[in-house]
C-alpha cells in the first residue's frame, strides 16, 4: 500500500497548498534582494551573502540533524494516523540512515561546496 493512498485528494491540496507557498517565498526573497540591491551597492549585497552563508550550512545541517532524531517518531505517527501500513513502516525504519546520508552528501557537494575547494585545490591556487 502506498503512502497517503487512502486520501489522494488531500494529498493533493497539501502538495498544491505548500508549491503555491514556495513559490511566494521564492518571489518575496527575490523582491527583497531585488529591493536591498536598488538600495545599496551590488557589493555590499554580495558581502552581506557572504557573511550569511556559514549560518545558513549550519541551519541546513541542524535540520538534517533533528531529521535524523526524529525519524522514528514521524514514522510511527504516520502509522498511527493510518498514512503508511506495518509493512512499510518496517521499510521506512531502514530507509532512516540512507536518507540523512544523501542529505549530508548532497550539503556538503552544493551547500558547501566541496567539488568547487576540491578543483581549486587541484588547480593550484588558493583562495
Amino acid at each position: 500500500m502506498a503512502v497517503f493512498s487512502k486520501v489522494p485528494s488531500i494529498r493533493r491540496r497539501w502538495f498544491f497548498g505548500l508549491s503555491i507557498l514556495a513559490v511566494g517565498l521564492i518571489f518575496a526573497v527575490g523582491a527583497l534582494l531585488w529591493q536591498v540591491a536598488e538600495l545599496s551597492s551590488l557589493s555590499a549585497v554580495s558581502e552581506q551573502v557572504a557573511r550569511l552563508k556559514p549560518f545558513a550550512g549550519v541551519i541546513r545541517l541542524m535540520f538534517i540533524a533533528v531529521l535524523a532524531v526524529l525519524w522514528p517518531w514521524l514514522v510511527n505517527l504516520a502509522t498511527r494516523t493510518g498514512r503508511v501500513d506495518v509493512t512499510e513502516r518496517s521499510r521506512l525504519h531502514a530507509l532512516r540512515w540512507r536518507v540523512i546520508i544523501w542529505l549530508l552528501i548532497i550539503e556538503l557537494m552544493i551547500g558547501q561546496d566541496l567539488f568547487g575547494r576540491f578543483f581549486l585545490a587541484t588547480s593550484g591556487t588558493v583562495a
